[in-house]
């Protein structure tokens, strides 16, 4: 299996189809696996998709220890250098798009383009474990957190109550690929801390950025879509594309509108 080893930890990448490069980061404490129900498909075809597990998740080494958006954005440049590509559109989804963000301000050569789903740039006003989801994991337990936390932010109800055999497909891979407890919550703590709200408008290359028309809930701090929003208006080169009707995991369950956005971005 591919491995990249860096400052001790094994991070593990795949790769997929030949052409232009694709870098696709995930969300918080998530491996590469949700990309392969319409992402690989879909961009492999005529991208090299590249794919990798954040360490702490996946086949990624799970050592215990302090994460920070910085420390996942040098693991994908480094995972970038070693597969010698120069250039690459890449696409992150949620805090995987706050990655994205900082690859661009951090390695402004190495991006082509940038596309940011249902992300943000910070959690104002919440840098530590979010309360609420401190009580409703010691209330629920973990995996029930995750798995209630999921349904509430990724789809509408209406949605949910007409495709819950789709759902819990999605469900099954999620919770196979989520983080240990422990390494989640550096996770959380990676992802609340973080804030380059100040650089946005040094990020140069041309943006994309994709938030659901249903994802104005959810959050105790700052909502996916307001987030998206001022992503936009921030970003010099950026468009945004409000997906009517869509919650926080379109692109694993109903992907066909943002692929044609994302297909008329990169074109």
């Amino acid at each position: 299996m591919p491995y990249l080893n860096r400052d001790g930890a094994e991070i593990y990448y795949e790769v997929h189809g030949e052409g232009p490069a694709m870098l696709f980061c995930s969300v918080t404490g998530l491996d590469h696996q949700a990309w392969k129900f319409h992402q690989v498909p879909e961009f492999s075809r005529d991208h090299k998709v590249i794919l990798f597990d954040y360490r702490g998740t996946g086949k990624s080494s799970k050592n215990i220890e302090e994460y920070s958006i910085k420390m996942f954005a040098d693991d994908a440049a480094a995972i970038l250098d070693h597969l010698q590509i120069e250039q690459a559109i890449v696409c992150g989804h949620s805090m995987g798009g706050v990655v994205a963000q900082l690859l661009a301000l951090d390695y402004p050569s190495r991006l082509k383009k940038l596309i940011l789903v249902s992300s943000g740039s910070a959690h104002p006003g919440a840098h530590g474990i979010p309360v609420a989801m401190c009580r409703d994991m010691v209330r629920d337990g973990f995996a029930a957190y995750i798995r209630e936390h999921t349904i509430e932010t990724g789809w509408t109800k209406d949605f949910v109550a007409k495709n819950p055999e789709l759902i819990e497909k999605f469900l099954q891979v999620r919770m196979s690929g989520i983080a240990p407890l422990e390494n989640y919550l550096y996770f959380v703590l990676a992802r609340q801390t973080h804030d380059h709200t100040a650089r946005l408008g040094e990020i140069k290359v041309p943006t994309l950025v994709l938030v659901g028309g249903d994802e104005n809930h959810g959050a105790s701090d700052n909502t996916h879509y307001a987030a998206a929003h001022q992503l936009a208006k921030a970003i010099p080169q950026a468009k945004l594309v409000v997906l009517a009707g869509e919650g926080h995991h379109y692109l694993a369950t109903n992907p066909a509108a943002a692929h044609r956005a994302i297909r008329e971005f990169i074109k």
